[in-house]
Protein backbone atom coordinates (compact mmCIF):
# COMPACT_ATOMS: atom_id res chain seq x y z
CA UNK A 1 0.00 0.00 0.00
CA UNK A 2 1.28 3.84 -0.89
CA UNK A 3 2.49 5.72 2.47
CA UNK A 4 -0.11 8.16 1.53
CA UNK A 5 -3.11 5.86 1.31
CA UNK A 6 -2.15 4.13 4.75
CA UNK A 7 -1.74 7.76 6.19
CA UNK A 8 -5.30 8.60 5.17
CA UNK A 9 -6.27 5.35 6.16
CA UNK A 10 -4.29 5.68 9.52
CA UNK A 11 -6.36 9.02 10.05
CA UNK A 12 -9.86 7.75 9.48
CA UNK A 13 -8.91 4.84 11.90
CA UNK A 14 -7.84 7.52 14.57
CA UNK A 15 -11.08 9.72 13.93
CA UNK A 16 -13.67 6.22 14.38
CA UNK A 17 -11.39 5.83 17.66
CA UNK A 18 -11.92 9.06 18.68
CA UNK A 19 -15.37 9.25 18.10
CA UNK A 20 -16.27 5.69 19.94
CA UNK A 21 -14.32 6.93 22.64
CA UNK A 22 -16.32 10.17 22.71
CA UNK A 23 -19.64 8.10 22.94
CA UNK A 24 -18.53 5.32 25.54
CA UNK A 25 -17.14 8.23 28.06
CA UNK A 26 -19.64 10.77 27.63
CA UNK A 27 -20.11 10.68 31.50
CA UNK A 28 -16.37 10.39 32.33
CA UNK A 29 -14.66 13.80 34.34
CA UNK A 30 -13.22 16.29 31.09
CA UNK A 31 -9.54 16.00 31.94
CA UNK A 32 -9.91 11.52 31.80
CA UNK A 33 -11.84 12.38 28.77
CA UNK A 34 -9.64 14.45 26.62
CA UNK A 35 -6.78 11.76 27.85
CA UNK A 36 -9.35 8.66 26.73
CA UNK A 37 -9.59 10.36 23.61
CA UNK A 38 -6.06 9.86 22.65
CA UNK A 39 -6.26 6.45 23.91
CA UNK A 40 -8.79 6.05 21.31
CA UNK A 41 -7.05 8.30 18.67
CA UNK A 42 -4.02 5.82 19.34
CA UNK A 43 -5.66 2.86 18.78
CA UNK A 44 -7.62 3.13 15.79
CA UNK A 45 -3.97 4.74 14.18
CA UNK A 46 -2.48 1.33 15.96
CA UNK A 47 -5.07 -0.62 14.69
CA UNK A 48 -5.15 0.06 10.94
CA UNK A 49 -1.40 0.00 11.15
CA UNK A 50 -1.82 -3.54 12.34
CA UNK A 51 -5.11 -4.18 9.95
CA UNK A 52 -2.86 -3.37 7.04
CA UNK A 53 -0.11 -5.31 7.24
CA UNK A 54 -1.80 -9.07 8.69
CA UNK A 55 -4.83 -7.96 5.60
CA UNK A 56 -1.83 -7.09 3.17
CA UNK A 57 0.05 -10.05 3.50
CA UNK A 58 -3.22 -11.94 3.77
CA UNK A 59 -4.21 -10.87 -0.05
CA UNK A 60 -1.12 -11.32 -1.32
CA UNK A 61 -1.51 -15.24 0.07
CA UNK A 62 -4.65 -15.21 -0.82
CA UNK A 63 -4.11 -14.17 -4.75
CA UNK A 64 -2.74 -17.16 -6.56
CA UNK A 65 -5.26 -18.65 -4.65
CA UNK A 66 -8.75 -17.75 -5.77
CA UNK A 67 -10.25 -19.24 -2.64
CA UNK A 68 -13.67 -19.56 -2.29
CA UNK A 69 -13.75 -18.06 1.23
CA UNK A 70 -11.56 -15.23 1.02
CA UNK A 71 -13.44 -12.49 2.87
CA UNK A 72 -13.68 -15.31 6.22
CA UNK A 73 -9.80 -15.11 6.23
CA UNK A 74 -9.50 -11.62 5.62
CA UNK A 75 -12.35 -10.88 8.47
CA UNK A 76 -10.23 -13.19 10.67
CA UNK A 77 -6.46 -11.36 10.07
CA UNK A 78 -8.92 -7.84 10.57
CA UNK A 79 -10.08 -9.50 13.96
CA UNK A 80 -6.40 -10.35 15.55
CA UNK A 81 -5.16 -6.77 13.84
CA UNK A 82 -8.37 -4.87 16.10
CA UNK A 83 -6.43 -6.60 19.22
CA UNK A 84 -2.99 -6.38 18.21
CA UNK A 85 -3.57 -2.32 17.52
CA UNK A 86 -5.40 -2.17 20.82
CA UNK A 87 -2.79 -4.19 22.74
CA UNK A 88 -0.18 -1.83 20.77
CA UNK A 89 -1.86 1.56 21.59
CA UNK A 90 -2.38 0.49 25.63
CA UNK A 91 1.48 -0.33 25.58
CA UNK A 92 2.36 3.15 24.76
CA UNK A 93 -1.03 4.51 26.77
CA UNK A 94 1.03 2.86 29.53
CA UNK A 95 4.48 3.78 29.21
CA UNK A 96 3.80 7.45 28.43
CA UNK A 97 1.05 8.00 31.45
CA UNK A 98 -1.86 8.66 29.38
CA UNK A 99 -4.25 6.29 30.98
CA UNK A 100 -3.57 4.72 34.40
CA UNK A 101 -2.56 0.62 33.78
CA UNK A 102 -6.23 -0.12 35.81
CA UNK A 103 -8.19 2.01 33.71
CA UNK A 104 -6.55 0.02 30.76
CA UNK A 105 -7.12 -3.45 32.43
CA UNK A 106 -10.89 -2.18 33.18
CA UNK A 107 -11.23 -1.51 29.29
CA UNK A 108 -9.68 -4.23 27.79
CA UNK A 109 -12.87 -6.87 27.63
CA UNK A 110 -15.04 -3.93 25.97
CA UNK A 111 -12.99 -2.06 24.18
CA UNK A 112 -11.28 -4.93 22.79
CA UNK A 113 -13.89 -6.41 21.48
CA UNK A 114 -15.23 -3.46 20.17
CA UNK A 115 -11.98 -2.55 18.33
CA UNK A 116 -11.42 -6.15 16.51
CA UNK A 117 -15.33 -5.87 15.76
CA UNK A 118 -14.62 -1.94 14.05
CA UNK A 119 -11.44 -3.66 12.53
CA UNK A 120 -13.39 -6.24 10.93
CA UNK A 121 -15.92 -3.70 9.70
CA UNK A 122 -13.35 -1.15 8.48
CA UNK A 123 -10.85 -3.36 7.33
CA UNK A 124 -13.67 -5.26 4.99
CA UNK A 125 -15.02 -1.64 3.89
CA UNK A 126 -11.49 -0.67 2.68
CA UNK A 127 -10.53 -3.54 1.13
CA UNK A 128 -13.51 -3.74 -0.86
CA UNK A 129 -13.14 -0.04 -1.65
CA UNK A 130 -9.38 -0.70 -2.63
CA UNK A 131 -10.75 -3.47 -5.20
CA UNK A 132 -13.28 -1.07 -6.71
CA UNK A 133 -10.41 1.44 -7.02
CA UNK A 134 -8.12 -0.76 -8.66
CA UNK A 135 -11.10 -2.72 -11.10
CA UNK A 136 -11.72 1.55 -11.93
CA UNK A 137 -8.32 2.24 -12.19
CA UNK A 138 -7.66 -1.17 -15.10
CA UNK A 139 -10.87 0.09 -16.34
CA UNK A 140 -9.98 3.55 -16.93
CA UNK A 141 -6.49 1.96 -18.37
CA UNK A 142 -8.20 -0.31 -20.89
CA UNK A 143 -10.43 3.08 -22.29
CA UNK A 144 -7.08 4.66 -22.84
CA UNK A 145 -5.70 2.08 -24.73
CA UNK A 146 -8.70 0.92 -26.22
CA UNK A 147 -8.87 4.94 -27.69
CA UNK A 148 -4.88 5.19 -28.11
CA UNK A 149 -5.32 2.36 -30.83
CA UNK A 150 -8.44 3.17 -32.58
CA UNK A 151 -6.42 6.82 -33.21
CA UNK A 152 -3.86 4.41 -34.09
CA UNK A 153 -5.77 2.43 -35.97
CA UNK A 154 -7.73 5.34 -37.82
CA UNK A 155 -4.49 6.62 -38.81
CA UNK A 156 -3.12 3.92 -40.12
CA UNK A 157 -6.13 3.50 -42.20
CA UNK A 158 -5.78 7.59 -42.88
CA UNK A 159 -2.00 6.53 -44.55
CA UNK A 160 -3.53 3.66 -46.11
CA UNK A 161 -6.09 5.53 -48.54
CA UNK A 162 -3.28 7.88 -49.30
CA UNK A 163 -1.34 5.33 -50.48
CA UNK A 164 -3.65 4.10 -53.06
CA UNK A 165 -4.91 5.94 -56.48
CA UNK A 166 -7.56 8.51 -57.01
CA UNK A 167 -10.83 6.22 -56.84
CA UNK A 168 -11.16 8.08 -60.19
CA UNK A 169 -9.30 8.26 -63.06
CA UNK A 170 -9.43 9.09 -67.16
CA UNK A 171 -7.58 8.93 -69.99
CA UNK A 172 -7.90 9.72 -73.89
CA UNK A 173 -9.20 6.35 -74.19
CA UNK A 174 -10.19 4.70 -71.42
CA UNK A 175 -11.68 5.68 -67.85
CA UNK A 176 -11.91 3.79 -64.34
CA UNK A 177 -12.73 3.61 -61.17
CA UNK A 178 -12.20 1.73 -58.11
CA UNK A 179 -14.29 1.04 -54.69
CA UNK A 180 -11.56 0.08 -51.44
CA UNK A 181 -14.09 -0.86 -47.94
CA UNK A 182 -12.23 -2.25 -45.49
CA UNK A 183 -13.55 -5.00 -43.53
CA UNK A 184 -12.07 -3.60 -40.31
CA UNK A 185 -9.49 -0.42 -39.61
CA UNK A 186 -7.35 -1.13 -42.32
CA UNK A 187 -7.35 -3.17 -45.56
CA UNK A 188 -5.67 -6.35 -46.54
CA UNK A 189 -6.77 -5.67 -50.21
CA UNK A 190 -5.66 -2.64 -52.35
CA UNK A 191 -5.48 -1.42 -56.56
CA UNK A 192 -2.77 0.24 -58.03
CA UNK A 193 -3.02 2.09 -61.40
CA UNK A 194 0.36 3.14 -62.95
CA UNK A 195 1.64 3.90 -66.48
CA UNK A 196 4.41 1.45 -68.38
CA UNK A 197 7.03 2.44 -70.17
CA UNK A 198 5.32 1.84 -73.87
CA UNK A 199 2.58 4.06 -73.27
CA UNK A 200 0.22 0.92 -72.04
CA UNK A 201 -1.34 1.49 -68.72
CA UNK A 202 -0.63 -0.82 -65.49
CA UNK A 203 -3.66 -2.19 -63.40
CA UNK A 204 -3.91 -4.41 -60.51
CA UNK A 205 -5.97 -5.84 -57.81
CA UNK A 206 -4.65 -7.25 -54.91
CA UNK A 207 -5.93 -9.61 -51.78
CA UNK A 208 -3.10 -10.02 -48.94
CA UNK A 209 -3.71 -13.04 -46.60
CA UNK A 210 -4.93 -12.24 -43.08
CA UNK A 211 -6.24 -8.61 -42.04
CA UNK A 212 -5.48 -5.86 -40.06
CA UNK A 213 -2.00 -4.13 -39.69
CA UNK A 214 0.26 -6.71 -40.44
CA UNK A 215 -1.66 -7.53 -44.01
CA UNK A 216 -1.43 -3.74 -44.30
CA UNK A 217 2.11 -3.44 -43.94
CA UNK A 218 2.58 -6.53 -46.94
CA UNK A 219 -0.11 -4.34 -49.28
CA UNK A 220 1.84 -1.44 -48.56
CA UNK A 221 5.41 -3.59 -49.71
CA UNK A 222 3.33 -4.98 -52.55
CA UNK A 223 1.94 -1.96 -53.96
CA UNK A 224 5.21 -0.36 -53.64
CA UNK A 225 7.63 -2.42 -55.52
CA UNK A 226 4.60 -3.74 -58.46
CA UNK A 227 4.95 -0.46 -60.88
CA UNK A 228 9.17 -1.48 -60.71
CA UNK A 229 8.95 -5.05 -61.41
CA UNK A 230 6.12 -4.79 -64.03
CA UNK A 231 8.44 -1.64 -65.83
CA UNK A 232 10.31 -3.82 -68.22
CA UNK A 233 8.49 -7.00 -67.88
CA UNK A 234 5.68 -9.30 -69.64
CA UNK A 235 2.52 -9.73 -67.20
CA UNK A 236 3.21 -13.03 -66.66
CA UNK A 237 6.62 -12.35 -66.20
CA UNK A 238 6.17 -9.89 -63.85
CA UNK A 239 4.07 -12.39 -61.55
CA UNK A 240 6.88 -14.83 -61.44
CA UNK A 241 9.28 -12.26 -60.20
CA UNK A 242 6.63 -10.69 -57.54
CA UNK A 243 6.45 -14.54 -56.79
CA UNK A 244 9.85 -15.13 -56.26
CA UNK A 245 10.50 -11.83 -54.01
CA UNK A 246 7.44 -12.67 -51.70
CA UNK A 247 8.47 -16.48 -51.58
CA UNK A 248 11.70 -15.23 -49.59
CA UNK A 249 9.55 -12.34 -47.62
CA UNK A 250 6.69 -13.32 -46.11
CA UNK A 251 6.18 -16.14 -43.69
CA UNK A 252 4.14 -19.07 -43.28
CA UNK A 253 0.14 -18.81 -44.10
CA UNK A 254 1.22 -15.16 -45.89
CA UNK A 255 0.46 -14.82 -49.65
CA UNK A 256 -0.92 -12.30 -52.27
CA UNK A 257 -3.47 -12.98 -54.49
CA UNK A 258 -3.07 -10.59 -57.60
CA UNK A 259 -4.81 -10.01 -61.00
CA UNK A 260 -2.44 -7.79 -63.03
CA UNK A 261 -3.79 -6.05 -66.71
CA UNK A 262 -1.27 -4.82 -69.43
CA UNK A 263 -3.73 -2.16 -71.19
CA UNK A 264 -3.09 -1.05 -74.71
CA UNK A 265 -4.85 2.31 -76.08
CA UNK A 266 -6.22 0.10 -78.92
CA UNK A 267 -8.17 -1.95 -76.08
CA UNK A 268 -6.08 -4.88 -76.20
CA UNK A 269 -4.85 -6.03 -72.88
CA UNK A 270 -2.71 -8.99 -71.55
CA UNK A 271 -4.46 -10.27 -68.41
CA UNK A 272 -2.54 -12.38 -65.59
CA UNK A 273 -4.02 -13.98 -62.05
CA UNK A 274 -2.06 -15.24 -59.52
CA UNK A 275 -5.19 -16.67 -56.77
CA UNK A 276 -8.15 -13.65 -57.60
CA UNK A 277 -11.21 -14.76 -58.83
CA UNK A 278 -11.91 -14.92 -62.30
CA UNK A 279 -12.61 -10.94 -63.85
CA UNK A 280 -15.41 -10.34 -65.91
CA UNK A 281 -15.76 -8.15 -69.52
CA UNK A 282 -19.19 -6.29 -68.96
CA UNK A 283 -21.29 -4.53 -71.55
CA UNK A 284 -24.89 -3.11 -71.71
CA UNK A 285 -27.47 -6.05 -71.87
CA UNK A 286 -25.34 -8.55 -72.75
CA UNK A 287 -24.30 -11.49 -69.60
CA UNK A 288 -20.98 -10.79 -68.30
CA UNK A 289 -18.17 -12.67 -69.88
CA UNK A 290 -15.58 -14.66 -67.43
CA UNK A 291 -11.99 -14.26 -68.16
CA UNK A 292 -10.46 -17.33 -67.41
CA UNK A 293 -6.16 -17.38 -67.04
CA UNK A 294 -5.17 -20.56 -68.18
CA UNK A 295 -2.25 -22.94 -65.70
CA UNK A 296 -0.92 -22.08 -62.56
CA UNK A 297 -2.72 -19.74 -60.52
CA UNK A 298 -0.89 -20.55 -57.30
CA UNK A 299 -0.93 -16.73 -55.14
CA UNK A 300 2.19 -15.10 -55.19
CA UNK A 301 4.77 -16.48 -52.21
CA UNK A 302 2.96 -19.69 -51.94
CA UNK A 303 5.48 -21.64 -53.56
CA UNK A 304 9.33 -21.02 -55.75
CA UNK A 305 9.48 -21.25 -59.27
CA UNK A 306 5.83 -20.57 -60.68
CA UNK A 307 5.47 -20.41 -63.78
CA UNK A 308 2.17 -18.82 -64.45
CA UNK A 309 0.81 -17.75 -67.96
CA UNK A 310 -1.46 -14.95 -69.23
CA UNK A 311 -4.69 -14.43 -70.97
CA UNK A 312 -4.91 -11.55 -74.16
CA UNK A 313 -8.49 -9.88 -75.23
CA UNK A 314 -9.54 -6.78 -76.42
CA UNK A 315 -12.39 -4.28 -74.55
CA UNK A 316 -14.57 -2.50 -77.34
CA UNK A 317 -15.91 0.87 -76.77
CA UNK A 318 -17.83 0.61 -73.62
CA UNK A 319 -17.02 -2.26 -72.64
CA UNK A 320 -15.96 -2.56 -69.21
CA UNK A 321 -13.14 -5.19 -67.66
CA UNK A 322 -14.19 -5.45 -64.11
CA UNK A 323 -11.36 -7.26 -61.78
CA UNK A 324 -12.27 -8.00 -57.91
CA UNK A 325 -11.09 -9.86 -54.74
CA UNK A 326 -13.37 -12.94 -53.38
CA UNK A 327 -14.96 -10.56 -50.73
CA UNK A 328 -17.54 -9.79 -53.23
CA UNK A 329 -18.92 -13.51 -54.00
CA UNK A 330 -18.17 -14.19 -50.27
CA UNK A 331 -20.44 -11.78 -48.66
CA UNK A 332 -22.96 -13.63 -46.21
CA UNK A 333 -26.09 -13.87 -46.67
CA UNK A 334 -28.99 -13.66 -44.06
CA UNK A 335 -28.96 -17.54 -43.80
CA UNK A 336 -25.02 -17.42 -43.76
CA UNK A 337 -23.93 -18.50 -46.92
CA UNK A 338 -21.91 -16.66 -49.26
CA UNK A 339 -23.77 -15.17 -52.30
CA UNK A 340 -21.80 -16.89 -54.91
CA UNK A 341 -20.48 -15.88 -58.26
CA UNK A 342 -23.72 -16.86 -59.87
CA UNK A 343 -25.89 -14.26 -57.82
CA UNK A 344 -22.50 -11.72 -58.26
CA UNK A 345 -22.99 -11.81 -62.26
CA UNK A 346 -26.58 -10.95 -61.78
CA UNK A 347 -25.44 -7.62 -60.52
CA UNK A 348 -23.45 -6.74 -62.76
CA UNK A 349 -25.86 -4.51 -64.40
CA UNK A 350 -23.82 -1.55 -66.91
CA UNK A 351 -26.78 0.30 -69.45
CA UNK A 352 -24.07 2.44 -70.46
CA UNK A 353 -22.99 4.07 -67.20
CA UNK A 354 -20.05 5.20 -65.92
CA UNK A 355 -17.27 3.01 -63.81
CA UNK A 356 -17.67 4.92 -60.77
CA UNK A 357 -21.90 4.59 -61.30
CA UNK A 358 -21.37 1.04 -62.20
CA UNK A 359 -19.53 0.12 -59.23
CA UNK A 360 -21.69 2.34 -56.46
CA UNK A 361 -24.58 0.19 -58.31
CA UNK A 362 -22.96 -3.12 -57.73
CA UNK A 363 -21.85 -1.89 -54.18
CA UNK A 364 -25.47 -0.78 -53.26
CA UNK A 365 -27.06 -4.09 -54.06
CA UNK A 366 -24.29 -6.27 -52.85
CA UNK A 367 -25.40 -4.32 -49.32
CA UNK A 368 -28.88 -4.89 -49.77
CA UNK A 369 -28.41 -8.39 -50.50
CA UNK A 370 -25.74 -9.48 -47.60
CA UNK A 371 -25.39 -9.20 -43.95
CA UNK A 372 -24.39 -5.46 -42.81
CA UNK A 373 -21.35 -6.69 -41.21
CA UNK A 374 -18.53 -6.91 -43.35
CA UNK A 375 -15.83 -9.89 -42.57
CA UNK A 376 -13.78 -10.00 -46.00
CA UNK A 377 -12.80 -6.39 -47.38
CA UNK A 378 -14.25 -5.26 -50.82
CA UNK A 379 -12.11 -4.24 -53.44
CA UNK A 380 -13.23 -4.07 -57.00
CA UNK A 381 -12.19 -1.85 -60.11
CA UNK A 382 -14.21 -1.29 -63.46
CA UNK A 383 -11.65 -0.40 -66.73
CA UNK A 384 -13.39 0.75 -69.47
CA UNK A 385 -12.27 1.56 -73.35
CA UNK A 386 -13.39 4.93 -74.64
CA UNK A 387 -11.01 5.52 -77.44
CA UNK A 388 -7.60 6.38 -78.30
CA UNK A 389 -4.81 8.09 -77.11
CA UNK A 390 -3.35 7.10 -73.85
CA UNK A 391 -1.84 9.34 -70.97
CA UNK A 392 -2.48 9.29 -67.35
CA UNK A 393 -3.61 12.41 -65.77
CA UNK A 394 -0.99 14.31 -63.08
Amino acid sequence: MSEPKLLRRSLVSASIGIAITFLATFSVPFETRIRLLVYGALAGFFINLSCSVLGGRCQRWLEPRALRYERLVLAAAYFVGGWVGFALASIVAAATSLVPLGTIRELVPYFGLVSSGVAIVVGLLFSTFGVLQERLRESVERLKEREFAEKELELARSIQRRLLPPAELEGETWRLAARNVAAHFVAGDFYDVFPLSDAALGVAVADVSGKGIGASLIMASVKAVLPLVAAERSVDATLAELNRKLVSELGPREFVAVAYVRFESDGRFVLGNAGLPDPYVVRGGVAPRPLSVPGTRFPLGVRNEVEYRSLESRLEPGEKLFLFTDGLPEAPLASGEPIGYPALEQLLSSDSISPAAFLDSLFDRLRATTTPALEDDWTALALERKGSGLHLPH
